[in-house]
């Protein structure tokens, strides 16, 4: 008898948030919105252009309003780095921590 393999509904139909003060903003992980985040990952490997790939990630996982929002309460550069990170992980369903050392990793190159 064959294997059956079944995705979990869970996984087909519960989107991530991400809460910012008090208000939740739903992230975008469904698979086509990751591989153009995977895109512009790709077309901006050499790190000259980290905030504008931080900026068009969270455009795409968020949205251009709730971005917008974010946008203008003007976060310190640590918490907007987090929100990154946070979303990141939401889009990919990984761990926090992995997205956070992967992220210290290529600024660490980008330096080198």
């Amino acid at each position: 008898m064959a294997k059956l393999y079944t995705l979990d509904e869970k996984l087909l139909t519960d989107a991530p948030e991400i809460r910012v003060k008090d208000k939740l903003y739903p992230v975008d992980n469904r698979q086509k919105t990751v591989r153009k985040l995977m895109q512009i990952n790709t077309d901006q490997m050499d790190g000259s252009q980290v905030s504008e790939q931080m900026d068009q990630t969270l455009k795409l996982a968020l949205g251009e309003a709730a971005f917008a929002e974010i946008d203008k309460m003007d976060l310190p550069f640590p918490a907007y780095q987090k929100l990154f990170e946070l979303v990141m992980a939401a889009m990919t369903g990984e761990e926090e921590q992995e997205i956070e050392q992967r992220f210290q990793q290529a600024k660490h190159s980008a330096r080198a």
